[in-house]
C-alpha cells in the first residue's frame, strides 16, 4: 500500500511530515475571513531539497552539530540514524534499546525495526555498517548512562533498560506520541521529535534540507551500488514503485520514445573491425 514519504498515519493514509511547508500567512488570514491579501509566504516555508547530500556536507553537517549544537549527542545520533537507516522521525521515536542493541552491549550490525514502530505496519530491516554512525550513536548511549537517562543493568543493553527508547529528549524523557483520528483515520504525531529534527536541518546550514533529503540521499547511495528498486523500498518501507521513483528522481519515458533515433547516421560507438 503507498504511503506518502513522511506519513504519520495509519496505512492507507497521509499526515503532513516534518519536513512539509507549513501553510502560507495567507491560506491562515483566509482562513479568518481575510480578503484581497498579497501572498506573503512565512519565514519558515523552503523548497525542499531533492539532491542528495555528498560525503563534504555529510561531514560539514556533523561537525555543525558537534560545535555549535545545545545536546550533540543526541543531534548526531539522531543525523545518522535517519541518514543510515532511511527511516521516518516518528519511526525512530518508537524503536526500543532492545531493537538496535544486543544483551552484550553491542550495536546490532543487522536489526530490525519492529511492526509496532514502523509507520506501514510492517517490520523490515535496519543496518549499522557505517562507522561513522556507529560511533555517534554509541557516544549518545553512554550519554545517556552518564546522565542516568533510562539506565538498566550495567551489564547488559550498554548499562540502558532495554526496553526504553533509543532516543530520548534533551531532558531524558520519552518522546511523547499523541493519537488522534480524523475520519475514522488514526494518526500519530510526535512534536518532540519533529522539532529535534527541524533544529538539527536549522543547525545544518543548508537551504531546504529536510528529512526526505536524508532519505533521497540513502536511496540514491544504495541505486548507485547495484541495489533494485524492490530492495530499496524493502529497506525504506517503501511498496508503491511511483514513490520509488520520485525518490530517486527516475523519469517515466514512454516506449516509443526510447526508439527514437536508437539507430543513427551519426557514428556513436566505435567502429568494429574486420581482421580477417
Amino acid at each position: 500500500m503507498s504511503h506518502s514519504l513522511d506519513s504519520n498515519t495509519s496505512p492507507g493514509h497521509q499526515a503532513r511530515g516534518p519536513d512539509v511547508p507549513a501553510r502560507s500567512r495567507t491560506a491562515r488570514l483566509n482562513r479568518h475571513g481575510g480578503k484581497n491579501l498579497v501572498h506573503v509566504p512565512d519565514r519558515d516555508v523552503r523548497i525542499k531539497r531533492r539532491q542528495p547530500l555528498t560525503d563534504n556536507e555529510i561531514r560539514g553537517i556533523a561537525d555543525r552539530l558537534r560545535r555549535y549544537s545545545s545536546q550533540p549527542e543526541g543531534d548526531l545520533a539522531l543525523f545518522y540514524l535517519l541518514l543510515t537507516t532511511g527511516a521516518k522521525p516518528l519511526e525512530l521515536a518508537r524503536l526500543r534499546v532492545k531493537d538496535v542493541i544486543a544483551p552484550t552491549g553491542a550495536l546490532r550490525r543487522e536489526a530490525c525495526l519492529p511492526a509496532m514502530a514502523s509507520i506501514n505496519g510492517m517490520a523490515r530491516p535496519v543496518f549499522f555498517k557505517s562507522e561513522v554512525a556507529v560511533d555517534a550513536i554509541m557516544a549518545y548511549v553512554r550519554y545517556r548512562v552518564a546522565k542516568g537517562h533510562g539506565v538498566g543493568t550495567a551489564a547488559r543493553y550498554a548499562g540502558l533498560a532495554p526496553t526504553t527508547p533509543l532516543l530520548l529528549n534533551g531532558d531524558g524523557r520519552v518522546y511523547r506520541i499523541v493519537a488522534s483520528s480524523d475520519n475514522g483515520c488514526k494518526r500519530y504525531l510526535c512534536r518532540g521529535i519533529l522539532e529535534a529534527c527541524r533544529r538539527i536541518f536549522r543547525t545544518a546550514g543548508i537551504d531546504g534540507l529536510c528529512a526526505s533529503t536524508l532519505r533521497r540521499t540513502l536511496a540514491r547511495r544504495l541505486r548507485d551500488r547495484g541495489a533494485t528498486l524492490e530492495q530499496i523500498g524493502e529497506a525504506l518501507g517503501i511498496s508503491d514503485r511511483k514513490s520509488l521513483r520520485d525518490l530517486l528522481d527516475v523519469r517515466h519515458v514512454d516506449l516509443p520514445t526510447l526508439f527514437d533515433e536508437i539507430v543513427c547516421a551519426n557514428d556513436t560507438t566505435p567502429a568494429a573491425v574486420d581482421h580477417h
